[in-house]
């Protein structure tokens, strides 16, 4: 749920239970020492500020289910050097990438689907369309 990790500074690896639906606003933002994440088949939607300000993250999976990515989802995860977005989703939120300084996004998508915010890739981070990673 929401903030269910926030600013856990001591956390550096986590398994989501197959159970979780969605990650909640802000559920592991400022975990500064967390280092990958898998998210699990079922989940729909990674919330508002998620991931924010991850600063060691490397590696995150983001599995087919996933429709909706929130604002600032991802917002300063400084570390992190690639993502792989699946054509199932349909909506970013604006800052999604911001301060991202290494990353390339991968999207299935052959172009940006309406949905997503015009700033959803604020720093203008590479994008390679119609490419999904394994």
């Amino acid at each position: 749920g929401r903030d269910a990790f926030y600013h856990c500074e001591n956390l550096t690896s986590i398994t989501i239970p197959n159970s979780v639906t969605s990650i909640g606003d802000n559920a592991f933002a400022w975990c500064e020492n967390l280092t990958s994440i898998t998210i699990p088949d079922g989940v729909t939607s990674i919330g508002i500020e998620a991931f924010e300000w991850c600063e060691n993250l490397t590696s995150i999976t983001i599995p087919d289910s996933v429709t909706s990515i929130g604002k600032s989802a991802f917002f300063g995860c400084s570390s992190l050097t690639s993502i792989s977005i699946p054509n199932s989703i349909t909506t970013i939120g604006d800052f999604a990438f911001t301060w991202c300084d290494k990353i390339t996004i991968y999207c299935e998508a052959k172009s940006k689907p309406r949905k997503w915010h015009t700033d959803w890739n604020l720093d203008n981070s590479p994008v390679v369309w119609g490419c999904k990673l394994k």
